[in-house]
C-alpha cells in the first residue's frame, strides 16, 4: 500500500475509535460507559494475545497493515493504550474534561502525524527525531477547536497545549517508551483538573 494512503488509513482509523469512545460517553451513562470501555479493552487485549499464536481473519488484516510498531509480542498495542487511555481518563476526571482529554488524543495526535508526514519541508523537531513542531502546533490548534464543543475556551486551550507538548516527547519509563496513547489524555485532563482546583 501507498506510504501515504496508509498513514491516512491509520490516523482515520484513529479518530474514527476516538469518534466512537465519545459517542460511547455522551449516549449512555457513565457507569455502563466504563464498563463498555473496560470490556472493550479486555476484548482487545484478548484478541491481540490470540493473534500472537494464529492469524485471525480481518483482525490480522488491520494489524498487518495498520500497525506502525509491530510489536510480535503483543500486537494491537496502540489500540490496547488507547483504550487503556480513554477509561483511565473517563473513570478519574468530570466527563467534560475527560472527553476534552479524548479529543486531544483523537484529532490532536492524527493530525500532528499527518501534518508532520505531510509537511515536512517545515520539519524542525525541538522535542524528539519523530514530531516536528509544525505538526504539534497543528495538532494543538485541531484539538483544542474540537474540545471548544466539551468545554470552556480555557480549559480547551489548557488541554490541547499540554497533550500535545506530551505528545511530541518521547517518554521513557525505565527502558520502555511511554506510548502517546496512554499517557496525551492522561495529562491532558490532569491540566484541566489542577486548572479547575486553583481557579476554584
Amino acid at each position: 500500500m501507498n506510504r501515504a494512503l496508509l498513514e491516512i488509513g491509520r490516523q482515520a482509523f484513529h479518530v474514527i475509535c476516538g469518534v466512537l469512545v465519545i459517542l460511547l460517553i455522551l449516549t449512555v451513562q457513565r457507569e455502563l460507559a466504563l464498563i463498555i470501555l473496560f470490556l472493550a479493552f479486555l476484548l482487545i487485549t484478548l484478541i491481540a494475545i490470540v493473534s500472537t499464536k494464529i492469524r485471525i481473519p480481518v483482525v490480522g488484516w488491520f494489524i498487518e497493515e495498520l500497525e506502525r510498531d509491530k510489536d510480535r509480542k503483543l500486537p494491537a498495542k496502540g489500540a490496547i493504550f488507547f483504550l487503556s487511555g480513554c477509561l483511565l481518563t473517563f473513570k478519574l476526571f468530570s466527563q467534560d474534561i475527560a472527553l476534552a482529554a479524548i479529543v486531544v488524543l483523537t484529532f490532536g495526535d492524527a493530525v500532528s502525524t499527518l501534518a508532520g508526514f505531510f509537511g515536512q519541508k517545515y520539519g524542525h523537531k525541538p522535542f524528539s527525531r519523530f514530531k516536528t513542531l509544525y505538526g504539534t502546533i497543528i495538532g494543538a490548534v485541531v484539538s483544542f477547536l474540537v474540545a471548544l464543543i466539551f468545554i470552556e475556551p480555557l480549559y480547551a486551550a489548557v488541554a490541547a497545549i499540554f497533550g500535545m507538548f506530551v505528545e511530541a516527547l518521547v517518554i521513557k519509563l525505565g527502558e520502555t517508551e511511554a506510548d502517546d496513547n496512554l499517557i496525551v489524555p492522561l495529562a491532558a485532563g490532569t491540566a484541566c483538573y489542577l486548572l479547575r482546583l486553583i481557579l476554584r
